[in-house]
Protein backbone atom coordinates (compact mmCIF):
# COMPACT_ATOMS: atom_id res chain seq x y z
CA UNK A 1 0.00 0.00 0.00
CA UNK A 2 2.86 2.17 0.87
CA UNK A 3 4.42 1.68 -2.22
CA UNK A 4 1.78 2.36 -3.94
CA UNK A 5 1.02 5.84 -2.51
CA UNK A 6 4.88 6.79 -2.89
CA UNK A 7 4.81 5.70 -6.56
CA UNK A 8 1.49 7.83 -7.26
CA UNK A 9 3.20 10.83 -5.27
CA UNK A 10 6.44 10.68 -7.07
CA UNK A 11 4.68 10.32 -10.36
CA UNK A 12 2.46 13.94 -9.04
CA UNK A 13 5.82 15.39 -8.43
CA UNK A 14 7.59 14.63 -12.02
CA UNK A 15 3.91 16.16 -13.51
CA UNK A 16 4.57 19.31 -11.93
CA UNK A 17 8.44 19.65 -12.55
CA UNK A 18 7.01 18.97 -16.19
CA UNK A 19 4.83 21.84 -16.25
CA UNK A 20 7.22 24.19 -14.24
CA UNK A 21 9.29 23.63 -17.36
CA UNK A 22 6.95 25.83 -19.32
CA UNK A 23 6.47 28.63 -16.81
CA UNK A 24 6.13 30.83 -19.99
CA UNK A 25 2.73 29.32 -21.21
CA UNK A 26 1.07 29.71 -17.28
CA UNK A 27 2.32 33.30 -17.61
CA UNK A 28 0.82 34.00 -20.82
CA UNK A 29 -2.19 32.09 -19.50
CA UNK A 30 -2.31 34.14 -16.86
CA UNK A 31 -2.20 37.65 -19.09
CA UNK A 32 -5.16 35.94 -21.53
CA UNK A 33 -7.44 35.53 -18.69
CA UNK A 34 -6.74 39.11 -17.16
CA UNK A 35 -7.43 40.43 -20.52
CA UNK A 36 -10.76 38.18 -21.16
CA UNK A 37 -11.79 39.12 -17.87
CA UNK A 38 -11.31 43.29 -18.71
CA UNK A 39 -13.29 42.18 -21.79
CA UNK A 40 -16.50 40.01 -19.95
CA UNK A 41 -15.90 43.37 -17.10
CA UNK A 42 -16.81 45.72 -19.87
CA UNK A 43 -19.03 44.00 -21.48
CA UNK A 44 -21.49 43.55 -18.51
CA UNK A 45 -21.30 46.78 -17.24
CA UNK A 46 -22.30 47.72 -20.61
CA UNK A 47 -25.39 45.58 -20.35
CA UNK A 48 -26.02 46.75 -16.72
CA UNK A 49 -25.76 50.16 -18.05
CA UNK A 50 -28.85 49.52 -20.50
CA UNK A 51 -31.09 47.48 -18.40
CA UNK A 52 -33.58 48.38 -16.51
CA UNK A 53 -34.29 45.20 -14.83
CA UNK A 54 -31.27 42.87 -13.52
CA UNK A 55 -31.97 39.36 -11.97
CA UNK A 56 -28.50 39.57 -9.97
CA UNK A 57 -27.02 43.20 -8.05
CA UNK A 58 -24.04 44.57 -10.00
CA UNK A 59 -21.36 43.51 -7.52
CA UNK A 60 -22.26 40.57 -6.91
CA UNK A 61 -22.62 39.81 -10.58
CA UNK A 62 -19.43 41.30 -11.52
CA UNK A 63 -17.77 39.59 -8.56
CA UNK A 64 -19.43 35.93 -10.08
CA UNK A 65 -17.81 36.57 -13.24
CA UNK A 66 -15.16 37.68 -13.03
CA UNK A 67 -13.57 34.92 -10.34
CA UNK A 68 -15.71 32.39 -12.83
CA UNK A 69 -13.04 33.38 -15.41
CA UNK A 70 -10.19 32.93 -13.07
CA UNK A 71 -11.01 29.46 -11.99
CA UNK A 72 -12.49 28.61 -15.13
CA UNK A 73 -12.16 24.97 -16.03
CA UNK A 74 -12.91 25.26 -19.38
CA UNK A 75 -9.99 27.83 -19.90
CA UNK A 76 -7.41 27.04 -23.04
CA UNK A 77 -4.86 26.40 -20.77
CA UNK A 78 -1.79 23.86 -20.16
CA UNK A 79 -3.04 22.46 -17.42
CA UNK A 80 -6.46 22.16 -18.84
CA UNK A 81 -4.79 20.81 -22.65
CA UNK A 82 -2.11 19.01 -21.87
CA UNK A 83 -3.40 15.71 -20.13
CA UNK A 84 -5.91 14.71 -23.24
CA UNK A 85 -3.60 16.09 -25.84
CA UNK A 86 -0.72 14.00 -24.79
CA UNK A 87 -2.85 11.10 -23.96
CA UNK A 88 -4.22 11.01 -28.30
CA UNK A 89 -0.44 11.83 -29.06
CA UNK A 90 0.53 8.72 -27.06
CA UNK A 91 -2.57 6.76 -28.36
CA UNK A 92 -0.94 7.61 -31.68
CA UNK A 93 2.81 6.96 -31.61
CA UNK A 94 1.88 3.76 -29.53
CA UNK A 95 3.66 5.05 -26.31
CA UNK A 96 0.03 4.56 -24.71
CA UNK A 97 1.43 0.64 -24.20
CA UNK A 98 3.86 1.93 -21.49
CA UNK A 99 1.84 3.54 -19.38
CA UNK A 100 -0.34 0.28 -19.63
CA UNK A 101 1.78 -2.09 -18.29
CA UNK A 102 3.01 0.29 -15.24
CA UNK A 103 2.66 -1.41 -12.12
CA UNK A 104 -0.08 1.70 -11.20
CA UNK A 105 -3.57 1.85 -12.27
CA UNK A 106 -3.59 3.63 -15.65
CA UNK A 107 -6.61 6.02 -14.21
CA UNK A 108 -4.73 6.49 -10.89
CA UNK A 109 -1.70 7.99 -13.30
CA UNK A 110 -3.63 10.50 -15.00
CA UNK A 111 -5.62 11.74 -11.95
CA UNK A 112 -1.96 12.28 -10.08
CA UNK A 113 -0.83 14.49 -13.05
CA UNK A 114 -3.99 16.27 -13.42
CA UNK A 115 -3.70 17.47 -9.73
CA UNK A 116 -0.39 18.23 -10.26
CA UNK A 117 -1.25 20.80 -13.29
CA UNK A 118 -4.16 21.94 -11.29
CA UNK A 119 -2.33 22.70 -8.50
CA UNK A 120 0.16 24.70 -10.57
CA UNK A 121 -2.00 26.49 -12.58
CA UNK A 122 -3.80 27.53 -8.77
CA UNK A 123 -0.17 28.93 -7.93
CA UNK A 124 0.63 30.53 -11.45
CA UNK A 125 -2.61 31.91 -12.62
CA UNK A 126 -5.96 31.35 -10.03
CA UNK A 127 -4.60 32.49 -7.22
CA UNK A 128 -2.43 35.77 -8.89
CA UNK A 129 -5.64 36.36 -10.96
CA UNK A 130 -7.85 36.61 -8.10
CA UNK A 131 -5.77 38.89 -6.43
CA UNK A 132 -5.11 41.20 -9.15
CA UNK A 133 -9.06 41.22 -9.49
CA UNK A 134 -9.64 42.11 -6.41
CA UNK A 135 -8.00 45.04 -5.98
CA UNK A 136 -7.56 46.16 -9.98
CA UNK A 137 -11.06 45.76 -10.42
CA UNK A 138 -12.44 46.29 -7.15
CA UNK A 139 -14.77 42.73 -7.33
CA UNK A 140 -15.42 41.40 -3.41
CA UNK A 141 -13.77 38.68 -1.57
CA UNK A 142 -15.28 36.33 0.47
CA UNK A 143 -17.90 37.32 2.80
CA UNK A 144 -16.86 35.40 5.24
CA UNK A 145 -14.31 32.67 6.47
CA UNK A 146 -17.20 30.33 5.87
CA UNK A 147 -17.56 31.05 2.76
CA UNK A 148 -13.46 30.83 1.82
CA UNK A 149 -13.24 27.57 3.31
CA UNK A 150 -16.88 26.31 1.36
CA UNK A 151 -15.60 27.97 -2.07
CA UNK A 152 -11.98 26.17 -1.14
CA UNK A 153 -13.60 22.84 -0.80
CA UNK A 154 -16.18 23.28 -3.43
CA UNK A 155 -13.10 24.19 -6.28
CA UNK A 156 -11.95 21.06 -5.02
CA UNK A 157 -14.51 19.07 -5.46
CA UNK A 158 -15.11 20.72 -9.12
CA UNK A 159 -11.79 19.80 -10.19
CA UNK A 160 -12.84 16.12 -9.94
CA UNK A 161 -15.75 16.64 -11.95
CA UNK A 162 -13.85 18.29 -14.62
CA UNK A 163 -11.37 15.58 -14.33
CA UNK A 164 -13.63 13.17 -14.52
CA UNK A 165 -14.97 14.91 -17.69
CA UNK A 166 -11.43 15.29 -19.27
CA UNK A 167 -11.37 11.48 -18.70
CA UNK A 168 -13.95 10.49 -20.51
CA UNK A 169 -12.69 12.42 -23.56
CA UNK A 170 -8.93 10.37 -23.19
CA UNK A 171 -10.75 7.54 -23.56
CA UNK A 172 -12.42 9.12 -26.77
CA UNK A 173 -9.27 9.87 -27.76
CA UNK A 174 -8.78 5.69 -27.57
CA UNK A 175 -10.91 5.50 -30.47
CA UNK A 176 -10.29 8.86 -32.35
CA UNK A 177 -6.40 9.42 -31.88
CA UNK A 178 -7.50 12.81 -31.92
CA UNK A 179 -9.04 15.29 -29.45
CA UNK A 180 -9.08 18.65 -30.80
CA UNK A 181 -12.56 19.10 -32.11
CA UNK A 182 -14.44 17.60 -29.37
CA UNK A 183 -12.03 19.38 -26.29
CA UNK A 184 -13.41 22.74 -27.93
CA UNK A 185 -17.05 21.53 -27.79
CA UNK A 186 -16.52 20.75 -24.43
CA UNK A 187 -14.98 24.23 -23.79
CA UNK A 188 -18.09 25.77 -25.36
CA UNK A 189 -20.64 23.44 -23.35
CA UNK A 190 -18.71 24.21 -20.06
CA UNK A 191 -18.43 27.70 -20.22
CA UNK A 192 -22.18 27.83 -21.27
CA UNK A 193 -23.73 25.29 -18.57
CA UNK A 194 -21.44 25.49 -16.04
CA UNK A 195 -22.56 28.82 -15.36
CA UNK A 196 -19.07 30.37 -16.08
CA UNK A 197 -20.12 32.81 -18.14
CA UNK A 198 -23.47 33.52 -17.26
CA UNK A 199 -25.04 32.84 -14.02
CA UNK A 200 -27.84 30.38 -14.21
CA UNK A 201 -30.53 33.50 -12.56
CA UNK A 202 -30.16 35.10 -16.22
CA UNK A 203 -31.42 31.48 -17.91
CA UNK A 204 -35.33 31.24 -19.14
CA UNK A 205 -36.94 29.16 -16.08
CA UNK A 206 -37.55 25.70 -18.28
CA UNK A 207 -33.85 25.82 -19.62
CA UNK A 208 -32.63 26.57 -15.98
CA UNK A 209 -34.04 23.50 -14.29
CA UNK A 210 -32.37 21.54 -16.74
CA UNK A 211 -29.10 23.08 -16.18
CA UNK A 212 -29.43 22.11 -12.45
CA UNK A 213 -29.84 18.54 -13.15
CA UNK A 214 -26.44 18.56 -15.32
CA UNK A 215 -23.25 17.68 -13.57
CA UNK A 216 -21.79 20.98 -15.29
CA UNK A 217 -22.97 23.51 -12.54
CA UNK A 218 -20.74 21.64 -9.72
CA UNK A 219 -17.64 22.62 -11.85
CA UNK A 220 -18.41 26.75 -11.92
CA UNK A 221 -22.00 28.08 -10.83
CA UNK A 222 -21.93 26.08 -7.20
CA UNK A 223 -18.34 27.33 -5.76
CA UNK A 224 -19.14 30.29 -7.67
CA UNK A 225 -22.39 30.92 -5.57
CA UNK A 226 -20.28 29.75 -2.61
CA UNK A 227 -17.71 32.34 -2.87
CA UNK A 228 -20.31 35.24 -3.86
CA UNK A 229 -22.50 34.20 -0.64
CA UNK A 230 -25.68 33.08 -2.67
CA UNK A 231 -25.04 29.56 -0.86
CA UNK A 232 -24.35 29.60 3.03
CA UNK A 233 -24.81 27.77 6.48
CA UNK A 234 -27.28 24.68 5.57
CA UNK A 235 -27.60 25.34 1.96
CA UNK A 236 -24.20 25.45 1.42
CA UNK A 237 -23.15 22.21 2.81
CA UNK A 238 -26.11 21.10 0.63
CA UNK A 239 -24.30 22.00 -2.22
CA UNK A 240 -20.82 20.72 -1.63
CA UNK A 241 -22.84 17.20 -0.74
CA UNK A 242 -24.92 17.49 -4.29
CA UNK A 243 -21.27 18.05 -5.55
CA UNK A 244 -19.80 15.14 -4.02
CA UNK A 245 -22.31 12.89 -5.62
CA UNK A 246 -22.05 13.80 -9.23
CA UNK A 247 -18.25 13.64 -8.42
CA UNK A 248 -18.76 9.61 -7.74
CA UNK A 249 -20.98 9.19 -10.43
CA UNK A 250 -19.11 11.08 -12.98
CA UNK A 251 -16.04 9.46 -11.49
CA UNK A 252 -17.65 6.03 -11.82
CA UNK A 253 -19.12 6.39 -15.54
CA UNK A 254 -15.56 7.60 -16.40
CA UNK A 255 -14.31 4.49 -15.03
CA UNK A 256 -16.92 2.22 -16.63
CA UNK A 257 -16.16 3.80 -20.00
CA UNK A 258 -11.97 3.17 -19.25
CA UNK A 259 -12.69 -0.34 -19.24
CA UNK A 260 -14.76 -0.96 -22.34
CA UNK A 261 -12.20 1.37 -24.60
CA UNK A 262 -9.37 -0.54 -22.71
CA UNK A 263 -10.74 -3.38 -24.40
CA UNK A 264 -10.65 -1.53 -28.29
CA UNK A 265 -7.52 -0.14 -27.86
CA UNK A 266 -5.33 -0.93 -31.09
CA UNK A 267 -1.67 0.08 -30.48
CA UNK A 268 -0.60 1.96 -33.98
CA UNK A 269 2.20 -0.07 -34.97
CA UNK A 270 1.43 -3.44 -32.67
Amino acid sequence: MMQAVQRIAGMSRIAVRQRMQFRFDFVMTLISTLMFSVMYYMLWKAIYWYSTETALPWEQLITYVMVGQAINFARWSPAERAPTYAMASRVRNGDIALDLIRPVDFQAQRFVEAAGFFAVEMLWVNLPAMLLLIFILGISPPPDAAAALGFAASLCIGFLVAFSINSIIMMISFMTTNTFGVQLAKRAVVDIFAGTLIPFEFFPGTLRTIMEYLPFQAMAYIPLSIYTGKLSGGAMLQALLEQAVWAFIMIAVSRLLWMKAAKRLTINGG
